[in-house]
């Protein structure tokens, strides 16, 4: 038989001992997780109650209070910020906000914290891990952020940090079957087959009962699976261990660039063109690519040493080789020298020094057979643990754990209240012995209709043996175990919509709401720092995995999708030649951090209330209103409602206009109307005239007549006068 590898003899002897030590804690993270899914009676009590006609009843307090809890504290998706450490990476800052935001919904991250957070509370640790899949995106690889099983999980003994940073080794175990293994490691199959199927970590078994029906375990998985060869379970063992590694620090001052390089790439780096130009007032070095690149092309033309000179026609600077000549620019020759970067570092043009940094050594195994021993670009263990309770060791407390008693305790109480109304509606009689047949009473009193019971009355009368009532204080007793559950979990009646913890008013309603979520936000500090150091881990493999170009479709909270490219080659449009990339994600230092409380609820009516309030005293727009609302695209609505208002004021100006234009019209038809009667009127006028003037001109020529007659007459009269004084005078 050949000898094991010692790595993976190492890894085995490892997991036992820590196994060896976890028992304990591991076999009460079996129990309060079977708590939470309602298996709250061990078999012992279950065949005990049974014994005494009682039922062993649930009333799971528990499950309800940990799902509200996992739903407050992932009602949003987390929001990151990402800011460069130094002034060069601002402006790839950002795309590592929206980086780390792609691979969380790739992963889908909110399902997977959910996992972690139901095993905090329950368990007492959340375990995430981050890897590498190479096969992903049709094989240019993917970065990834899934939970774990805590236990799964196996850290070293001595570990002191809730989140397992200063351990020695960090353990995976987990059972694969070979058809499994044979998909995740392809290549490996002649490996794989040869793998054994003992195991080195204990499996924890249940002790208790309850839900077998509705709950089923890994263990009642693997015992009722029929193995056939292909169907074997082997166990794979990931060891995490943190190691030394050399590497090169290299700053560039011509560039202010600093660059970690691995040996291979120092070696690769060191054998790279640079240049030194000379004149006679200065010297510098070049070490730009693009720049090498030219110099490059003036040595091939020019040589090493070349002045310049006047165009007497076009009056431009041209380049001629040799030293300076009558015509030159005074001053303009230069000498250029090619340098290997390793010359460079020589002279202190390069400065380098070697360090060494922490890297993650993984060795993977299954079933005794060594697959891979690979070097993680990452400094810190890719498996983060969430701790609850911590004690100083990887062995934290649940909030399950806490709260075991009691939730025992009402069962307990339920159970027996439960069994004396059964037993209260059964009428129970003492007969003395002797004075009826016993089986006949028990079969006439449960016959429906009349029933005749004869017994004999001088060995004495029935008794009829009522019930004991039960004490107030039980019923009471009850209701404080589940206020004292809330209590301890900090998930209270009100928390879970229960209308009849709501207080009278609407501002008490959110004082409480508030007051109440001050417990999980102190979950929410442990939680958060876990989701910290996944992004931390991720922006690493991140710069180590997307080296080429890529272009990411990332859907924002407006529900549209951006788009961002990353890595993405410059040319110049005229020769052809590479300038660059951008978006180079490979190159910087960068932090990126969840923004605090990003994943709580907030209670929208109480956030839209304060908003119009401030928007109503003109402090915020309405753009920020919208923002605090579940409206889906606050663009679209912000332009739709910009062409309403402005087809709104389009409206009020027509209607102004036609306002103006009815009232116009009402002018014009009252000075039509005028106009008509001025026209009548000077009608009138003419016709008044014309009558006036018909009537003067008759009036004179009756005048003109009159007169005519008056002094026809008058003459008549005359000669009558003349006539009389010739015959008798008048006065006699």
């Amino acid at each position: 038989m050949p000898e094991k590898n010692p790595e993976v003899k190492l890894s085995e002897e490892l997991l036992a001992e820590y196994a060896s030590i976890r028992t304990k804690w591991a076999r009460q993270a079996v129990e309060d997780s079977e708590f939470r899914n309602g298996m709250q009676w061990t078999k012992e009590q279950v065949n005990s109650l049974r014994k005494r006609a009682q039922e062993p009843l649930v009333v799971n307090v528990i499950y309800p209070a940990v799902e509200q809890a996992k739903a407050m504290l992932t009602a949003n998706a987390p929001r990151f910020q990402s800011t460069g450490r130094e002034g060069s990476d601002v402006k790839t800052g950002q795309i590592f906000s929206d980086l780390m935001s792609w691979v969380w919904e790739n992963s889908k991250g909110n399902t997977e914290l959910k996992e972690a957070i139901d095993d905090y509370y329950v368990k007492g640790m959340g375990c995430m891990i981050v890897y590498h899949d190479p096969q992903a995106d049709f094989g240019k690889g993917d970065v990834f952020v899934k939970a774990i099983d805590p236990l799964d999980v196996y850290i070293d003994p001595s570990s002191q940090d809730p989140y397992s940073r200063d351990a020695s080794n960090i353990i995976v175990s987990k059972l694969y079957s070979e058809a499994q293994l044979i998909s995740m490691y392809p290549g490996m199959e002649e490996i794989i087959r040869r793998a054994t199927e003992v195991t080195v970590a204990p499996q924890t078994e249940s002790l208790r009962h309850g839900l077998e029906d509705q709950v089923v375990s890994k263990e009642e998985i693997s015992a009722q699976r029929i193995l056939s060869k292909e169907d074997r379970e082997i166990e794979v063992i990931e060891r995490y261990s943190k190691i030394k590694v050399p590497h090169y620090r290299v700053f560039d001052p011509q560039l202010n660039d600093e660059k970690i390089l691995t040996i291979e790439e120092y070696q690769e780096y060191s054998q790279k063109i640079g240049y030194k130009v000379y004149n006679k007032e200065d010297q510098r070095v070049v070490t730009d690519d693009n720049e090498v690149e030219t110099y490059k092309e003036i040595e091939k033309e020019y040589g090493t040493v070349f002045h310049l000179v006047i165009n007497p026609v076009t009056q431009e600077q041209v380049m001629m080789q040799g030293e300076e000549t009558p015509m030159a620019i005074k001053g303009s020759t230069t000498m250029i020298e090619q340098k290997t970067f390793a010359e460079l570092m020589e002279t202190g043009d390069l400065l380098v020094n070697e360090i060494s940094l922490t890297r993650i050594k993984q060795v993977v195994s299954a079933g005794g057979e060594l697959l891979f021993i690979n070097g993680l670009p990452v400094d810190d263990y890719p498996v983060v643990t969430i701790m609850n309770t911590h004690n100083r060791n990887p062995y934290p407390l649940s909030d399950v754990r806490m709260v075991k008693g009691l939730q025992s305790y009402i069962n307990k109480i339920r159970s027996l209240i439960v069994a004396h109304a059964s037993s209260s509606t059964n009428v129970k009689l003492l007969i003395p012995r002797g004075s009826m047949n016993k089986q006949q009473l028990e079969e006439e009193w449960g016959r429906a209709g009349t029933a005749v019971i004869e017994f004999d009355p001088e060995l004495g009368q029935p008794i009829v043996a009522g019930p004991i009532p039960l004490p107030n204080e039980l019923y009471k007793n009850e209701a404080d175990a589940k206020a004292d559950i809330e209590r301890i979990l900090g998930i209270y009646a009100l928390m879970q919509g229960d209308p009849s913890a709501m207080p009278q008013t609407y501002k008490g309603t959110l004082a409480i709401d508030e007051y109440g979520q001050r417990r999980i936000k102190s979950k929410r500090d442990d939680i958060e720092e876990g989701i910290n150091q996944l992004a931390r881990l991720v922006v690493q493999l991140i710069q180590a995995t997307y080296t080429s170009m890529k272009v990411l479709r990332l859907l924002q909270p407006n529900h549209k999708p951006k788009e961002i490219k990353i890595n993405e080659p410059v040319y110049d449009d005229i020769s052809g030649q590479f300038l660059g990339k951008l978006n180079d994600v490979t190159v910087g230092k960068y932090d990126v951090l969840v923004v605090s409380g990003s994943t709580l609820p907030s209670n929208r009516y109480a956030r839209f209330e304060y908003y119009m309030e401030l928007y109503k005293s003109g402090i915020i727009d309405q753009i920020e209103v919208l923002k605090q609302t579940e409206v889906a695209n606050v663009e679209d609505v912000l332009n739709r409602s910009s062409k309403m208002s402005q087809l709104t004021s389009q409206v009020e100006g027509q209607s102004k206009q036609i306002k103006d234009l009815q009232g116009d019209l009402q002018t014009a038809r009252r000075e039509l109307v005028h106009a008509r009667q001025r026209v009548e009127v000077e009608k009138f006028k003419t016709e008044l005239e014309q009558s006036s003037n018909r009537a003067d001109m008759a009036s004179k020529l009756y005048a003109a007549r009159t007169d005519d007659e008056l002094k026809k007459v008058k003459n008549v009269v005359a000669e009558q006068e003349a006539t009389n004084d010739e015959i008798i005078p008048l006065e006699e």
